[in-house]
């Protein structure tokens, strides 16, 4: 991120720590999010054990960066561009956190679905991990970057999730009616499903957030329509 410039470098250092420290935070989150992708697959409880270790570590990282983030708060009195930024890494240091604690989550989900997996809902399930990531991965260059165009592009995809999460909603409602003993592995899958949806509201959030920092604006709905619709526009010609 190009924050100005300060005569103090320990204040440009302050700064740079607390950005790498929220994309080792969000990288950590993606490591997770692939690891519940695995585990729709793999429904092995040592994969809870691993889940439950690098959520530690992610915890650990929250606490981290809001100490750090109140450090410069209290000592440097950042004004403008700083101010936004250091504000904003403590939301989006939440938002990573949360969105950890729905992967675990997910996680210890898929290991309850036991020996159900109809191969339609594996893949959906996958693919919505995989947006996800992909999601992430681009909110947190977008904030590197303090790139508005990739921050909107981010949150034009999370209608994608929310379309897949419907499609396993309705699979999940119509396999319980016809095999209501698959019921309870039915809910899990939707569960899961339900975390990764949640997961990809706290990226879109994240997006939002970016978008605020570079540009000193806030998202409202109008706003993301109107830079959906451009985004859109320009990806036609």
């Amino acid at each position: 991120m190009n924050l100005s410039q300060h005569t103090l470098r320990s204040y440009d250092k302050q700064l740079e720590h607390l950005l790498q420290l929220i994309l080792d935070m969000g990288g950590e989150v993606q490591k997770m999010v692939l690891a519940a992708k695995a585990s729709f697959r793999s429904r092995d409880e040592s994969r809870v054990a691993d889940a439950k270790l690098a959520d530690k570590h992610i915890n650990e990282l929250d606490h981290q960066i809001e100490d750090e983030a109140t450090v410069v708060l209290a000592l440097q009195n950042p004004l403008a561009i700083d101010l936004r930024f250091v504000i904003s890494v403590l939301k989006i240091t939440t938002m990573l956190e949360r969105a950890g604690d729905l992967a675990k989550n997910t996680i210890k989900r898929s290991v309850k679905m036991g020996s159900y997996a109809p191969e339609l809902i594996i893949q959906k399930l996958e693919r919505m991990a995989d947006v996800t990531v992909e999601m992430l991965a681009l909110a947190l260059e977008a904030f590197e970057e303090k790139n508005t165009e990739k921050a909107t592009q981010v949150w034009k995809r999370d209608a994608e999730i929310d379309a897949l999460y419907k499609e396993i909603f309705d699979l999940m409602q119509k396999s319980m009616v016809e095999n209501p003993a698959n019921a309870q592995s039915c809910t899990h899958v939707v569960f899961a499903a339900k975390n990764i949806e949640r997961v990809a509201d706290y990226t879109t959030n994240l997006a939002k957030t970016v978008y605020y920092v570079a540009s000193g604006k806030r998202a409202d709905k109008a706003m993301l329509k109107e830079l959906s619709d451009a985004a859109e526009e320009t990806s036609t010609h």
